[in-house]
């Protein structure tokens, strides 16, 4: 070849180069089940409960309010997986069905060249629930026991192996960088009851006195969400041995809460304070992202889609999306929305639930730092501020701010609400009552 002909094949390289598409990253979404934020030594908890997390926080963004809509696992995972609120996708309940007219983050993913996997580690996120819309594989298989409830969940060991398994496998985790990149969403249900956690993630928290029921009980949640942790940075270190940790956006989030007594209920469901829907969120990618980067404004579950596919450069508009892309203000390049208005709702109860007096629906709203709650027998505002732990009902002292928030309120229940599903079936009921679930 002539030097003129080696000079523009050169050029022709060149040119071809300069438009090839960058890479694109990999993305692993964990979800760990009743996490509370403030239980999170990411947080400011004075234990210990997350070091692998506060690792991730410190080379990446840590949202600092960051809001599930509801205190229930299948409808803040489908408000996560579609930008909406439960009041829009229709999954208002755990047993509701996520509807096939409902754009998926994994459907837009996989429709623009991601391998989409799920391990998922609850029945209420089951497949047959609408979950796994756009996902080619998605592992719900649980554990094999003669006690129902432990047939109906899986231990964060387990999803862990499962995760890093399909990882290999899938060629994810080879010596060279697949043409395809992934989208894995790994769900790892412990913190959630009954709190059990091997001994030596439970010891470091153990009470003097172990006859105190509550402290107990605290030490153990305390200690299942250092076993969730701990199993979070084993699958961490796997995508690091492999050399792909660096290439890949990792966020770390949970659906809800926990009570633990703070407002006299120990699970999770009917109350919307903050302990029950105030979640971790934090986000890591060293070439897409700053480090060790606070965001103080809300964000919420339902950005978390839309969000996302920003950062991966994949531009799909989801359907009429409830949440917002925030990418610019975790990049710090926008200031994010400090009064943004933060809708919160759980579904409604017939009865009483766990002790707690639950009849009827019960919706609030967060905006700046004063939040109001509304329920068919109590009306609440909080400023929480001055006021973080919800401790003493302003009501009567602060009117004009409670009416304004009560008309804000009541203008966002007309918004569009789901299609009405069917009740649930027995074989459904029984699986969520062995869970715990109040239905």
């Amino acid at each position: 070849m002539t030097a003129v002909g080696r000079h523009a094949l050169g050029l022709v390289l060149l040119l071809a180069a300069c438009r090839r598409d960058p890479e694109r990253p990999n993305l692993l979404l964990v979800t760990i089940d009743t996490l509370r934020a403030d239980h999170c030594s990411a947080y400011g908890y004075g234990k210990p409960t997350t070091p692998r997390l506060d690792a991730l926080a410190r080379d990446g963004v840590r949202c600092d309010l960051a809001y599930a809509p509801m205190a229930t696992t299948a409808p803040s995972h489908a408000t996560m997986l579609t930008a909406l609120l439960p009041r829009a996708h229709g999954v208002r309940k755990n047993g509701h069905v996520l509807g096939t007219r409902h754009r998926t983050l994994a459907e837009v993913l996989r429709d623009n060249g991601y391998r989409t996997h799920a391990v998922v580690s609850s029945f209420v996120l089951a497949g047959r629930f609408g979950l796994a819309q756009g996902f080619a594989s998605y592992d719900d298989s649980l554990g094999e026991s003669e006690d129902k409830k432990e047939a109906l969940s899986q231990t964060a060991d387990r999803a862990r192996h499962k995760a890093l398994d399909w990882l290999r496998t899938s060629g994810a985790l080879g010596s060279t960088r697949p043409a395809r990149p992934f989208f894995l969403w790994v769900h790892i249900f412990d913190p959630h009851e009954p709190y059990a956690p091997p001994s030596e993630h439970r010891r470091p928290f153990a009470p003097p006195d172990e006859s105190d029921a509550l402290r107990s009980a605290l030490a153990s949640y305390d200690g299942e969400v250092r076993f969730a942790d701990a199993e979070l940075g084993v699958l961490l270190d796997g995508l690091a041995s492999a050399g792909v940790l660096d290439t890949t956006l990792v966020v770390v989030t949970a659906d809800h809460g926990e009570g633990l007594m703070s407002h006299g209920q120990m699970g999770h469901g009917p109350q919307l304070y903050e302990e029950a829907v105030r979640v971790p969120l934090v986000f890591r990618w060293p070439r897409g992202l700053p480090s060790g980067t606070l965001v103080e404004t809300p964000v919420l579950l339902a950005d978390l889609a839309p969000t996302l596919l920003a950062l991966l450069g994949v531009k799909h508009p989801l359907e009429r999306a409830d949440g917002v892309n925030v990418a610019d203000v975790l990049r710090g390049r926008q200031a994010g929305e400090a009064n943004r208005p933060v809708f919160l709702e759980r579904r409604r109860y017939d009865d009483a639930a766990a002790g707690i007096q639950a009849r009827g629906a019960n919706m609030g709203v967060r905006v700046g730092h004063f939040k109001y709650l509304e329920a068919p027998d109590a009306r609440e505002l909080y400023d929480l501020a001055a006021d973080p732990a919800e401790t003493r009902n302003l009501l009567a002292d602060r009117t004009r701010e409670a009416e304004g928030l009560a008309r804000l309120l009541a203008g966002w229940r007309t918004t569009r609400v789901g299609d009405e599903q069917a009740d649930l079936s027995e074989e459904t009921r029984q699986a969520l009552r062995a869970l715990g679930y109040v239905q």
